[in-house]
């Protein structure tokens, strides 16, 4: 039985990893496609490293944080779990 809180503890871990590496990706992807400059878009300019006016779309960020807030629930009930199972039990049987 105290198995179970273990594989969820891992399984959370991997899914907010995962929803960590995601949302980078998503937030380099965005930061490397920088829109063409139009007066009518209405969007707004900045300057980049090299000095060049880019414009951006707004940015969606995707599945990124819904797998980290997934992980961060599933580790919050995984660590739960487990202090349930160990509170019944006795100094001596650990």
């Amino acid at each position: 039985m105290s198995r179970l809180p273990l594989a969820m503890l891992g399984a959370a871990a991997l899914i907010m990893i995962l929803g960590c590496a995601v949302l980078a990706y998503t937030v380099t992807d965005y930061l490397d496609s920088p829109l063409a400059i139009s007066s009518t878009a209405g969007l707004p300019v900045f300057r980049s490293s090299d000095g060049s006016l880019v414009s951006y779309d707004t940015f969606q960020p995707g599945v990124g944080p819904s797998l980290i807030t997934t992980g961060s629930l599933l580790m919050f009930a995984s660590l739960f779990l487990l202090a349930v199972l160990w509170r019944g039990r006795r100094v001596s049987d650990r």
